[in-house]
């Protein structure tokens, strides 16, 4: 689950920084296979972010 309060407003690089490492993080704690670094994230790579995401939505159950 997410603690809420470790997600930074945002609104700093540093801030940035943080969030994508935590979201990172709590994919990789729920069995995400990821293929991007933090940077990618802050730097907003479409093909890295879209990756992130799908590996996010594997994990979902689908309803038969």
């Amino acid at each position: 689950s997410i603690n809420r309060a470790l997600v930074a407003p945002g609104v700093t690089e540093s801030d940035k920084q943080l969030n994508a490492k935590y979201a990172i993080s709590v994919a990789r704690k729920l069995g995400c296979s990821l293929f991007l670094l933090w940077e990618d994230v802050v730097e907003v790579r479409p093909r890295m972010v879209l990756s992130f995401l799908a590996s996010a939505m594997a994990l979902q159950p689908r309803d038969a």
